[in-house]
């Protein structure tokens, strides 16, 4: 089997965001390809220097040796606008394009957008999806492209503590609004508070469209670095993601990765993620996900078993190896050939 060479085309590896964590634990791991390149094109909210990063990426992709794979990673809105002339770069260079598309609401998109997102698909050899739903909502504009749904890859963190050992902790780290459901769970700790519970609330991240108010033991704090989240995941008994839309939440799996147990809303590709169906809750129902939530911080047995078993089923399911295999395969099928 000849080596297999990549080049991933997005988010700069270094700024926040799931998007930009999924392509560095590709290329930390070297998932599904032998040799891994990566070209940014965004790094916040800069127009201009989001365009010269865009060129340069530009400029190296008309420089790439053919046969290598072009992987975008295409989230937001602006990323078509972005990544789209890139792919056309690609193509006419002779590369072999796959596109994976991280953003949730990419089925609404597609219906919004049809022409654009039609066109750029279309370029593509190969669409990666994380759930069935955005698979029929790309399906609409790109019939012919062959699509997979493919979990994002999770480094295991096996040398994590059990979720027993550590204080009554509910955790959220992520961008703090109203998308992830902040004011649902600040809601569901005052239920909890009122019950007489133990331990602390935190969250963390960046603040976008909501910020907490002040509530007893619930602290709002700055996000961290990528290679501080697994120590965070280590320091709660329990993380929480009352989402109202998602594609496929890195902080669930995660948390599970990290042997801790996971209370999510059921939307997009999180069923797919947790490894029991009582770690999920109805969307905006701050009751339940006390209930939830509690249970995990009353009871640190529970939560060393459910953390265990999560952690066995993202082990399973979408750890670099399982991913990495899944990964060569597509892109042998799309025409890899020796760098």
């Amino acid at each position: 089997m000849g080596q297999i060479a990549v080049t991933h085309i997005g988010p700069d590896i270094h700024s926040f965001g799931g998007t930009q964590s999924v392509i560095r634990v590709i290329r930390d791991n070297k998932i599904g390809a032998d040799d891994i390149r990566v070209l940014s094109t965004w790094n916040g909210h800069h127009h201009l220097r989001n365009l010269i990063l865009t060129a340069r990426a530009g400029a190296a992709l008309a420089r790439t040796p053919r046969g290598t794979i072009a992987h975008f990673h295409i989230s937001s809105g602006g990323a078509w606008l972005r990544e789209g002339p890139l792919i056309h770069v690609a193509k006419l260079r002779g590369l072999r394009v796959v596109v994976t598309i991280h953003g949730f609401d990419i089925a609404e998109f597609a219906q919004s957008r049809p022409r654009l997102v039609g066109a750029t698909l279309r370029r593509a050899d190969h669409v990666i999806l994380l759930s069935e739903d955005a698979r029929i909502g790309v399906g609409q504009v790109a019939p012919s492209v062959p699509t997979s749904i493919v979990a994002n890859p999770i480094v295991i963190d096996r040398e994590a503590p059990g979720a027993g050992t550590t204080p009554p902790v509910v955790l959220f780290a992520g961008t703090i609004g109203m998308r992830k459901g902040v004011d649902v769970l600040v809601s569901a700790w005052r239920l909890l508070l009122a019950q007489g519970i133990e331990g602390q609330c935190r969250i963390v991240g960046p603040i976008d469209d909501y910020t907490p108010p002040p509530v007893e033991r619930l602290s709002v704090e700055d996000p961290v670095p990528p290679d501080q989240i697994p120590e965070l995941i280590r320091s709660a008994r329990v993380v929480a993601l009352p989402s109202r839309a998602e594609a496929m939440p890195l902080i669930v799996a995660e948390a599970l990765a990290g042997a801790r147990p996971a209370v999510a809303t059921p939307v997009s590709g999180t069923p797919a993620i947790v490894s029991d169906p009582k770690m999920l809750v109805p969307v905006e129902d701050p009751e339940a996900l006390a209930e939830a939530i509690g249970r995990y911080l009353r009871d640190p047995g529970l939560a060393e078993r459910d953390g265990i078993k999560g952690q066995a089923h993202i082990a399973a399911t979408r750890s670099p190896e399982v991913i990495g295999a899944i990964l060569r395969r597509i892109y042998e099928e799309c025409g890899a050939r020796p760098g």
